[in-house]
């Protein structure tokens, strides 16, 4: 029967009123309310109090303050419970917290009484604010109230005072109380382990243990966590011994207590310290179960330590626990985190029951793995056992997929599978779908996946975004960063630093000087990889001063910064520069790696510094970068460019591995410095060994037989090219022909190929065919070549000398003067 409220008791609102403060169900203590207030309830100071409290249990601080505000009378009750209410909603940044102290400060200023039960609320408070300010006010005034040795505000106190990292004040506080328990006991041994004052942990728990209360397993965790076993490995012994006597002596414990440590070595990370503690169990011969061997094994697996697994391994087989199902599971897990997938597949293959997780460990391992192939046999496999993929089969399956060459129609596939389990529309297979897709190059069904799913998380925006810098098409991704930016999804390091690379790529300086802005409002600019981003976007728009500027800002620049920052020197025509930021690496301590070296060695060809080159070579072999492929290339091209041929070819014979670049660098190389037929017998050697000759390939070759005078050759290969290799030809191609012609006095065919060219000529293709007119005497073919030159270059005057040249040779000198007039008017 519904209570109507003229007939409502006031021990009835009252008892409606405290069901809503111990369920915080605001919609009862509205209810409440409302029948306080029409039963005429509502001046009773008693239910008011309650009130109050109940709209700062259910998170309601406006109500409770409004109705603290109307209240004719107060009492202490009333200020505690208002202040409980703030320190509830205790958030310093929106000055709750300061409002709070507010009302201390006037409750301290009425004639009302305070008790502990007023400075509860007051120290929450403290720790909200993480204000010292704070804390010393409120401890100065339990002081000047007798309230300082009270165990509740001492206690809190010395919990304050530890978070605060002032562990000389909680010390103080903890010797003068005048009782303490196991609880206020732990919170000093944490708060010495967490500032790394092993010593006073060690002593402290000494005297705990002297003090007549017995240690439980957080206080034997907090030592065991925060001792170094390498200074203090006797005290450990001691402990751990303790630990050993204490537990074996207490019927009711277990190897629950045993586990938790564990545990919290692990989380901890300190997983040698875990392995010492699990071997002192098995020395002590502590009953141990199937959880401390998953615990350990994770221990293991987080160590990558495959011979401290196959150790636990035997334990496990010696107790009979190897084939429990949550052991077996982490031993697969250890074994692939280890690199022995085949050890663990092994494993699995003889599992008397796999479940669920059975399989995607395996699944997963072998995608981690690259073992691509057996990852989506697996997968096959489970779905013949009958059992549904769950989100976590379906995104490492397709992980797999993304490796392989009939990846699309296999993920297809699996998208297939997804539909039919129901999980299609989980985030983390959508956007493991629109990864695959966006590596497959099938970017329409990725933004058809994208358009398409229930909701944007950023891992799905970052997905699509990633697809789009693939696939080339950094506008639209511009376009989604801003989308992402305007649907007030946070952004990460991630989608930052591609936004800052498509800017780059694009060569927009703008966009790219906004997205700087956006990554230093949002307190990215320490983040590494996204300065890094931001540094090779400045460098990528030549704006040489703010990447200078953004570079010197960096606070820890590791061996990419410094890479970038001497790659976009080169890039930029400041090779110098760039060798002078690799020597300021050097002196920073930080160790190059391969792509440095291969970008130094580049600055010493573009300087042609054959000495600088040398010391980069010297240092190469120094940190074992010497057999690198790429550094190799990188120094054949180098010796080749600076004129030592001899030590380009010797280094290009000791590679074992030659790429197709290595090849080219050789052989352009060798047709630069007038080594034609090594140059064209190299291009032989490369064929026969199965190399497949690429359009640089092709530059050297041509360049070759020009220099040797092979016109027929030239044209042999220029066709063949096209032909054989289906590679069409480029500018440097056509430019390499007109050469070989014009060198062999074949001007006509040379003007015949500029003429038939499907693209414009370049001004120095004009030049080669001038200079051959020059030498051959041919007034009227040299007359429209620089009439040609003239349009494509007016302020050069190298054509104008040319033609006026060609005009005295055949002593035409009314027109060569014409021309040298021409030449002064440039």
């Amino acid at each position: 029967m519904h209570l109507r409220p003229t007939s409502v008791s006031l021990s009835q609102c009252f008892s409606i009123l405290r069901h809503a403060i111990s369920t915080s169900d605001s919609l009862i203590g509205k209810r409440a309310h409302a029948l306080i207030f029409t039963s005429g309830h509502h001046i009773d100071l008693f239910l008011t109090n309650n009130l109050i409290t109940m709209y700062g249990k259910c998170g309601s601080l406006s109500s409770a303050r409004q109705l603290f505000d109307v209240m004719p009378q107060r009492d202490l009750v009333t200020w505690n419970a208002i202040l409980a209410a703030y320190a509830s909603a205790g958030d310093f940044d929106s000055g709750i917290t300061q409002e709070g102290f507010r009302l201390f400060r006037l409750l301290r200023e009425s004639v009302v009484l305070t008790t502990r039960h007023t400075l509860a609320p007051m120290l929450k408070m403290c720790v909200s604010s993480g204000s010292d300010w704070a804390t010393e006010t409120i401890h100065g005034y339990a002081v000047k109230i007798g309230l300082e040795w009270d165990v509740f505000v001492a206690g809190a106190l010395v919990n304050i005072y530890a978070k605060f990292r002032r562990i000389r004040e909680a010390r103080v506080l903890f010797d003068g109380m005048p009782v303490r328990d196991v609880v206020l006991w732990n919170v000093m041994l944490k708060a010495y382990v967490e500032m790394g004052l092993e010593d006073e942990a060690l002593l402290l728990f000494s005297a705990f243990h002297r003090s007549g209360l017995r240690p439980d397993d957080i206080s034997i965790r907090s030592v065991l966590m925060g001792v170094s076993k390498t200074v203090f490995e006797w005290q450990l012994k001691q402990v751990r011994a303790y630990a050993t006597k204490l537990f074996l002596c207490d019927d009711d414990s277990d190897a629950i207590v045993w586990n938790k440590t564990l545990t919290e070595y692990l989380h901890a990370g300190k997983g040698w310290e875990a392995i010492d503690f699990f071997m002192d169990m098995i020395k002590s011969q502590v009953a141990y179960d199937s959880t401390t061997l998953v615990v350990i094994l994770s221990v293991v697996a987080s160590l990558n330590h495959i011979e401290l697994g196959k150790q636990i391994h035997n334990v496990a087989m010696r107790s009979e626990m190897d084939q429990v199902l949550s052991v077996a599971n982490s031993l697969l897990n250890m074994y692939i985190k280890a690199g022995s997938v085949y050890y663990a597949k092994a494993i699995f293959n003889q599992m008397k029951e796999v479940d669920l997780i059975s399989w995607n460990t395996m699944i997963s391992g072998c995608a981690l793995s690259g073992l691509e192939e057996m990852s989506i046999s697996l997968f096959i496999d489970l779905l013949y056992s009958g059992l549904l993929p769950d989100q976590f089969t379906i995104t490492s399956a397709l992980r797999a997929c993304s490796s392989l060459k009939d990846g699309h129609y296999l993920s297809k596939q699996i998208h297939t599978h997804a539909i039919k389990a129901g999980i299609v529309d989980d985030s983390f297979v959508s956007t493991a779908l629109i990864d695959v897709y966006s590596k497959s190059g099938k970017m329409e069904e990725a933004e058809f996946l994208f358009q398409n799913q229930d909701g944007f998380d950023l891992a799905s925006w970052n997905a699509m975004m990633y697809g789009y810098m693939v696939s080339s098409n950094y506008q639209k991704a511009l376009r989604l960063f801003t989308r992402i930016h305007e649907s007030g999804e946070r952004v990460d390091h991630i989608t930052l630093a591609n936004a800052a690379k498509a800017a780059g790529c694009l060569v927009w300086l703008k966009q790219g000087k906004q997205i700087h802005a956006f990554v230093i409002k949002s307190g990215f600019n320490l983040d590494l990889f996204v300065i890094s981003g931001i540094l090779d976007m400045y460098l990528k728009c030549g704006e040489m001063e703010s990447a200078r500027r953004v570079f010197s800002e960096i606070p820890s620049r590791d061996e990419v910064a410094w890479t970038t920052m001497i790659s976009g020197c080169v890039e930029n025509g400041d090779e110098e520069h760039a060798l002078s930021t690799y020597h300021q690496m050097r002196l920073a301590g930080v160790q190059p790696d391969e792509y440095t070296f291969a970008t130094l060695v580049k600055a010493s060809s573009l300087l042609t510094a054959l000495e600088q080159g040398r010391q980069v070579h010297v240092n190469v072999i120094k940190l074992n970068c010497a057999l690198d492929p790429f550094v190799m290339t990188s120094l054949v091209d180098m010796y080749a460019k600076c004129g030592s041929i001899e030590d380009a070819y010797g280094l290009f014979k000791r590679m074992d591995i030659k790429s197709i670049a290595s090849w080219n660098a050789m052989m352009v190389g060798l047709a630069q410095h007038g080594n034609a037929e090594e140059a064209l017998y190299l291009f032989k050697d490369m064929k026969s060994r199965g190399a497949m000759p690429d359009r640089v390939t092709f530059i050297g070759v041509l360049s070759a037989c020009s220099h040797s005078g092979l016109v027929s050759e030239a044209y042999e290969n220029f066709y063949s090219m096209q032909k054989d290799y289906g590679i069409e030809p480029e500018i440097e191609h056509y430019s390499c022909l007109v050469d070989a012609l014009s060198r062999a006095g074949r001007i006509q065919d040379a003007e015949q190929v500029i003429l038939s060219m499907p693209c414009e000529a370049s001004a120095s293709m004009y030049m080669t065919l001038l200079n051959a007119c020059k030498i051959q005497g041919d007034k009227e073919t040299g007359k429209r070549v620089a009439e040609k030159l003239f349009t494509l270059e007016p302020s050069d005057s190298a054509a104008y000398v040319l033609l006026s040249n060609i005009y005295a040779s055949a002593n035409q000198w009314e027109n060569a003067l014409a021309i040298d007039h021409m030449k002064k008017l440039i």
